[in-house]
């Protein structure tokens, strides 16, 4: 079963740089290459449509993580913030919370990926970061596939 989500998004892509790209290069940026974008982009934020399937789900401090990878210390993971407002929205949309409805879901969400510090360096380790979208908004969510 499919579903294609249509509507505006709150964060919509502005970086020149993707647009500009080859008109026939696929339009949506892999887990693994939003991850890659991400920490070589000056800002380490990368605007555009990211494309990935929800392979894990975790709820921590009221917000959703879906993630890429099952194993969260997989280097190209990539992580999608489902935060409280959307809840609410994909709740009251689907009857199902955000972590049902998303688990094993192929999904393509709008926003900016960026690099976050996802723990303080360790005795002997450096820190750890990691890629995020926030989702504000389901709208963001512009496909959904079993």
């Amino acid at each position: 079963m499919a579903f294609a989500l249509g509507g505006c998004a709150s964060t919509p892509p502005t970086a020149k740089s993707d647009a500009a790209r080859d008109a026939t290069a696929d339009p949506y940026i892999s887990a693994p290459d939003a991850v890659t974008r991400a920490q070589s982009a000056p800002t380490r934020n990368v605007a555009g449509i990211f494309e990935l399937t929800v392979r894990s789900v975790v709820v921590r401090d009221g917000i959703v993580l879906l993630d890429s990878e099952n194993d969260p210390r997989k280097p190209d993971l990539l992580v999608v913030e489902v935060m409280p407002s959307a809840q609410r929205e994909i709740l009251a949309r689907t009857h199902h919370s955000a972590a049902r409805y998303f688990r094993n879901k192929h999904i393509t969400v709008q926003g900016v990926a960026r690099r976050v510090v996802m723990g303080p360096p360790g005795k002997n380790a450096a820190a750890r970061y990691g890629t995020r979208v926030q989702m504000d908004h389901f709208a963001q969510v512009l496909t959904i596939l079993d």
